[in-house]
């Protein structure tokens, strides 16, 4: 059983608990040290003070885990989750971000992403269709688009499920019920997952692996907004350890 919305709305971190809890029991993470310098960052801006507290954990098939709480002034906050998978893997990159008045008051913003590392019939069928009954059922929620500053690689490369939208708070049930409902559709995905035997197929994920670690930091509207908030020496970093595929 889901929460009260009342208690929703109160803990504006729910997502970072429902997939701690959940990653712990189903694929056994385990925590991973983080540098001091970015376990929290902090910084006053015009908006209010921006803040990021971030966690780090793998498992077998996953090299990074990245669960995110961050927050802006006294009342906006949220949780980016992010799952990567370990090189040999072909394990689709996943993220769920899910924030309370963070970019409206009184609205959620949700956003849900999964990037296969080779585009191609493989891929779709293991990883892209598994998702899309969940995609129809998520889109039916009465949502408006969410646009976002990114650069040239990321627009020339979007991702083939990707989920975007502002919603109001009072369908906080259904955002955090379907959220459950993605990282269960992954972990099935995940137990079945095999490494990647194929030379072929393996240099194709490294390339693009390569390819998306080199330009993601300037392109991503988070990392615009780290380089901003605290300097591009930071945000790299910040991506080394949480980020990069």
């Amino acid at each position: 059983m889901l929460p009260h919305r009342h208690s929703l709305k109160m803990n504006k971190y729910i997502l970072a608990d429902m997939a701690t809890e959940k990653l712990t029991r189903e694929i056994g993470m385990v925590a991973r040290p983080l540098p001091e310098e970015i376990k929290t960052l902090e910084k006053d801006l015009p908006t209010g003070r921006l803040r990021f507290d971030s966690s780090l954990y793998q498992a077998e098939k996953l090299k990074r885990i990245t669960i995110g709480r961050r927050s802006r002034g006294d009342g906006g906050a949220g949780t980016v989750v992010m799952l990567i998978s370990d090189d040999e893997y072909d394990l689709p990159f996943i993220l769920a971000d899910i924030a309370f008045d963070f970019v409206e008051k009184g609205r959620i913003s949700a956003g849900f992403q999964l990037r296969p590392l080779v585009r191609d019939e493989e891929s779709t069928k293991k990883y892209i269709e598994p998702f899309q009954k969940w995609y129809e059922e998520i889109s039916k929620l009465p949502g408006k688009p969410v646009f976002l500053d990114i650069g040239e690689f990321l627009k020339a490369n979007p991702a083939p499920l990707n989920y975007l939208a502002s919603l109001p708070d009072d369908y906080a049930n259904e955002v955090i019920s379907l959220a459950g409902q993605f990282f269960d559709i992954f972990v099935d995905i995940y137990r079945k997952a095999e490494p990647v035997r194929d030379a072929e197929r393996r240099s194709k994920m490294d390339a693009f692996r390569s390819e998306y670690n080199r330009k993601i930091l300037g392109d991503d509207y988070s990392g615009k907004m780290l380089i901003e908030a605290f300097g591009r020496k930071t945000a790299a970093i910040f991506y080394d350890y949480l980020v990069y595929l």
